[in-house]
């Protein structure tokens, strides 16, 4: 556990070192502003605007930190053959691979949270009360989703270079919330080899759309009793999947 700890807390020092950390949060704090005066122009109230555009804000950061900070974390590392450092110490390659996606997750979640306190800190002052607990579980699925993301980060970054691991990242994300369209396309196909390489698709995918539930947050829409605890094991579920298959990928990398 000290070595998972000692990779992790590198990874995050590393990370909070990066230039694009801070441009990722810029961006992130105009658009939050925008926000507020879109209220006024929108037919939705402000707290609705506001609602959708954190949640929104908080996907796109935690998409960009993955692709671009996740997969440069580790590919750099490779390329520049500065992981030799750290792997010719008694470090096990799957201690390396946890550490690495732990560190980048802490990074993740503390932008998460200081995104999640702006925009609700600016909810309550226009509307003199906290916002709806529906927000905090939309930030945590959020959090999960990313956490999935990262893991696929990680695991493109095993067996290709940074900028192939970037774009099969991005991807993978479109894919995830396509899921349910691949379902259709399976459906509507005549050609058995097609269809059966789309229903495979659909299964060894994952369903990102299950952790996307900023419209019923926004509009105060009911939700499935119990979908917020459902997806979060299931985003565990395949982070821990991905991590299992880039700890295996690395292991057999040679390196």
């Amino acid at each position: 556990m000290r070595t998972i700890y000692l990779v992790a807390l590198n990874t995050f020092k590393e990370t909070v070192r990066n230039k694009v950390l801070y441009n990722i949060l810029l961006v992130a704090a105009v658009v939050l502003l925008l926000a507020m005066s879109f209220g006024d122009l929108s037919v939705m109230s402000r707290v609705q605007v506001m609602s959708d555009f954190g949640l929104a804000t908080m996907s796109l950061t935690g998409l960009l930190l993955a692709v671009f900070i996740g997969v440069g974390v580790l590919g750099a590392e490779i390329v520049d053959k500065t992981v030799y450092g750290v792997l010719c110490k008694p470090v096990d390659r799957i201690q390396f691979i946890v550490g690495k996606f732990l560190g980048l997750f802490v990074t993740l979640a503390l932008n998460f949270l200081l995104i999640a306190l702006i925009f609700v800190t600016a909810i309550t002052l226009m509307t003199g009360r906290a916002p709806q607990a529906e927000i905090f579980s939309a930030v945590l699925l959020l959090m999960v989703e990313m956490s999935v993301v990262i893991a696929a980060a990680i695991a493109w970054s095993c067996f290709t270079t940074p900028t192939l691991a970037a774009i099969f990242t991005l991807s993978f994300y479109v894919a995830g919330h396509l899921n349910d369209l691949i379902t259709l396309g399976a459906d509507a196909q005549s050609n058995p080899f097609i269809k059966a390489i789309l229903v495979a698709l659909h299964y060894i995918l994952p369903n990102l759309e299950y952790f996307n539930i900023r419209t019923a947050v926004v509009f105060g829409l009911n939700m499935a009793p119990g979908h917020v605890s459902f997806a979060a094991m299931y985003g565990l579920l395949y982070t821990g999947l991905l991590l299992l298959i880039s700890s295996v990928l690395f292991d057999r990398k040679d390196l």
